[in-house]
């Protein structure tokens, strides 16, 4: 099969590799849609992935298909699968308490087990999401989805709340849909981007902020990652507020926050990682129209064209699709 083989820092070559036969309880996946995530594009760039990263291997987490082949009873051929990337050990600590996405022993299919940006991909029936009435690039959305939705779930929302939404890409606008569902009506968003700022009006933004705004939110969501959005987060926060820190920021990122200021607004302040218990769910709300995120796919783009993008931004871009 054809695979885009990741080698090292900004070294991503197209190959024809050999799969290994199948083991029992496993499916091969005729991969259909395979989207960029933020992640990939740091691991391209050397740094760090949720788990760490041993070249060569074949990135790609967010990723749906067709079982083509199974030595599992759950699926059978023809049936159509989302992907969760993420893999727990199921006897440390954190995974007996109910907290699997700090896993001591986290791996994650395209970080650091063979992935999505390729032809087919072996998968374990475990990580296997059965779906239908999705069309294959909404469906490989599943896995961001199901991370916001983790990630949003720690915060205590009313419909009433004053929302910020720093940074409108892809994810940002997936949390603008998800603050939907939640009835939540005054969202506004901070973005530098015009083509997203537009994106964001048409979908529900209430108004888009400038930076040196004296408005404060009762609830902030960031989404954007760099020094300047994380450290504007904490200064938009309400009294009382909630921030979510939602942005995967270079590991090299170091922010200053004033303590004491948080001390006075009694802050409560949230991180997120990856997405569990919550793909199916994701699924779930897809399926039944609930969120539609066909409006955040900009570009679909060949396994050849995957280093380029990896590289660089596309003009007018949200979430780039791979359709190998």
């Amino acid at each position: 099969m054809r695979a885009a083989v990741f080698y090292g820092k900004k070294d991503l070559r197209v190959e024809e590799i050999d799969l290994p036969p199948l083991k029992e309880g496993e499916i091969l996946v005729k991969i259909r849609a395979c989207g960029i995530c933020g992640t990939d594009v740091h691991i391209f760039n050397g740094e760090e992935g949720s788990a760490k990263v041993t070249p060569p291997i074949i990135l790609g987490h967010e990723f749906c298909g067709e079982v083509v082949e199974t030595k599992s009873l759950l699926f059978k051929v023809g049936d159509k699968v989302s992907i969760d990337p993420n893999i727990y050990c199921g006897v440390c600590r954190f995974c007996r308490s109910g907290k699997v996405q700090l896993c001591e022993s986290l791996t994650a299919l395209g970080v650091n087990l063979n992935g999505g940006f390729a032809e087919y991909a072996i998968v374990s029936e475990k990580q296997a999401i059965l779906f239908e009435d999705i069309e294959f690039e909404e469906a490989a959305l599943a896995e961001p989805l199901a991370c916001c939705l983790h990630g949003i779930r720690k915060l205590e929302i009313n419909p009433t709340d004053k929302v910020l939404v720093i940074g409108l890409g892809p994810i940002g606008l997936i949390m603008l849909e998800i603050l939907k569902l939640y009835g939540v009506y005054n969202i506004y968003g901070y973005e530098i981007d015009d083509f997203r700022k537009e994106i964001a009006k048409r979908q529900g933004i209430k108004e888009i902020i400038v930076e040196d705004t004296d408005e404060k939110f009762d609830i902030v969501i960031e989404c954007a990652g760099t020094k300047e959005s994380i450290e504007m987060a904490f200064e938009k926060l309400q009294k009382g507020g909630q921030l979510l820190v939602f942005s995967v920021p270079s590991p090299k990122t170091n922010v200053l926050i004033n303590p004491f200021e948080m001390f006075k607004k009694e802050a409560r302040v949230y991180w997120s990682f990856v997405n569990p218990f919550t793909q199916k769910l994701a699924i779930e709300l897809l399926r039944a129209k609930k969120i539609s995120l066909k409006h955040i796919i900009t570009h679909k783009i060949s396994l050849e064209e995957l280093s380029q993008a990896l590289s660089k931004r596309y003009e007018r871009q949200l979430k780039v699709i791979v359709q190998p």
